[in-house]
């Protein structure tokens, strides 16, 4: 009998044993293989695909395969076909692709799938996810302080300047805008002509005579309406900087400060010419090739000999100079 307990607990020791260490030796445990409903072995899913292991159902794969003829994420094709909740496509009443409405989705579940749908602009960003990164669409948008640079999601800008500060710096050609990483600025002659407005888009050249020092502003409407605004250095200098300002008085006395002149169906009218008066109000000016001018002007202009009469009125500019 006592023999008989001692067997019994040297069973039990080894019982005990094999639940505490598993496999008495490592060469009998079963090695990774494809039907263990582990992801091992190089599997691409649990028990399928990788090198070794049979391929896995495409239609189970998580994934659309267009080129096996899915029409989304495994359905359609020679999967089942897709769901109205599940399809790509935004029908019945979804507020995004598949989400939304009775399918009880919210859009922003959708961001991380790696699929554009839900409400998103592009691939999982834009919507209800994250915002799309903008640092290759050739515009300045999202956080950028340039065209696709800087911000918290782009590359440094080639330059110092900020396109979004509402100042000229960098090398900018007037304020945010012009130069390495800006807009190319928006040149424009506007005013009005008794009361009918005219706009010289499109027909505008400026250019800055380093030899005299001198500032000449020309746009020409499709009519052939064409305005000229010449500028000679004040005496104290062009200001140096922008709020500082230049003022011009200007009529047939002192033409030696400027001239503004509109050319009507062949017609000139001129602050040169008796009886006409103008002004000219700079509120940015960069005197220099590759610089610009910005201000308001106005003018009461009387053709040559006095028989006629031309009010020019609310006449804003912003133009780029060249030699």
């Amino acid at each position: 009998m006592k023999n008989t307990y001692k067997l019994i607990g040297l069973i039990g020791t080894f019982v005990l044993l094999l639940s505490v260490t598993g496999c008495l030796n490592d060469d009998n445990k079963i090695p990774e293989n494809c039907f263990d409903g582990i992801l091992n072995n190089g599997e691409e899913r649990i028990d399928c695909g990788g090198v070794n292991c049979p391929l896995c159902d495409p239609c189970e794969n998580g994934q659309w395969d267009p080129l096996l003829g899915e029409t989304w994420v495994d359905c359609g094709g020679s999967c089942d076909p897709c769901p109205q909740e599940s399809n790509g496509i935004q029908d019945g009443d979804e507020e995004g692709i598949d989400c939304g409405g009775s399918t009880l989705v919210p859009c922003g579940a959708l961001c991380g799938d790696g699929l554009l749908n839900g409400n998103e602009e592009d691939i999982d960003c834009g919507g209800d996810c994250d915002p799309c990164p903008t640092c290759v669409d050739g515009m300045l948008n999202g956080d950028e302080i340039g065209i696709d640079c800087g911000g918290p999601d782009c590359p440094d800008c080639a330059t110092d300047g900020d396109c979004t500060n509402g100042e000229v710096d960098g090398d900018e050609e007037y304020i945010d805008c012009g130069g390495t990483i800006c807009e190319p600025c928006e040149e424009f002659i506007d005013y009005k002509i008794g009361g009918l407005e005219i706009s010289s888009l499109g027909g505008i050249t400026g250019t800055f005579d380093g030899g005299t020092n001198t500032i000449t502003l020309t746009g020409t409407t499709t009519t052939g309406i064409t305005v000229t605004i010449i500028l000679n250095q004040p005496l104290s200098g062009w200001p140096a900087m922008p709020e500082d300002g230049a003022s011009y008085s200007l009529n047939a006395a002192n033409v030696t400060q400027g001239v503004i002149a509109v050319e009507v169906a062949g017609v000139t009218y001129s602050t040169a010419f008796d009886g006409s008066n103008g002004s000219v109000n700079l509120s940015y000016v960069d005197a220099q090739a590759g610089g610009a001018i910005a201000g308001s002007f106005s003018g009461l202009l009387k053709n040559m000999d006095d028989s006629d009469t031309q009010n020019l009125s609310n006449g804003s500019f912003v133009v780029l100079l060249n030699d």
